[in-house]
C-alpha cells in the first residue's frame, strides 16, 4: 500500500520520492515507510534518453530539478542517474550531470506507480 491509498494521509504528487516506498502499519496503527526499497537504474540506456547539465555555483539538486522540470521533487532521479549516494552533498560548479529527458521521466514515474 502506498501513501496515496490511505485516507487521512496527505496526497502526494506522482513525482514525489516518497511514492517509491510502500507504507506499512504496525500493531499500534502507526504508519511507516519501507525505506529499504530501492531503485536500480540501468547503466545501459541509450544516450538519446539524456541531456547534459553543467552545475552552476550554488546549484542544489532541488534547484536543478526545478530549473529543468518545474518541480523540486525530481531531485532523486538526478541522483539515481548520476550515482549520487548522498543528496545533501555540495555540488561542485562545472560538474556535468546526466539528466533524463522529460518523456523518459514520465515513463519511469508511470512504471514506478504501477
Amino acid at each position: 500500500m502506498y501513501q496515496n491509498n490511505i485516507t487521512g494521509l496527505p496526497f502526494l504528487s506522482r513525482e514525489r520520492y516518497e511514492n517509491i516506498f510502500k507504507i506499512h502499519v504496525d500493531d499500534n496503527g502507526r504508519y511507516f515507510y519501507n525505506i529499504l526499497q530501492n531503485i536500480i537504474f540501468p547503466d545501459n540506456l541509450p544516450e538519446g534518453f539524456f541531456d547534459e547539465y553543467d552545475v552552476a555555483p550554488g546549484d542544489t539538486l532541488p534547484f536543478i530539478s526545478y530549473k529543468l522540470f518545474k518541480t523540486i521533487h525530481l531531485w532523486w532521479i538526478i541522483c539515481l542517474v548520476n550515482n549520487i549516494d548522498n543528496p545533501t552533498i555540495k555540488l561542485e560548479a562545472g560538474t556535468k550531470l546526466k539528466i533524463l529527458k522529460g518523456d523518459t521521466i514520465k515513463l519511469l514515474i508511470q512504471e514506478l506507480n504501477s
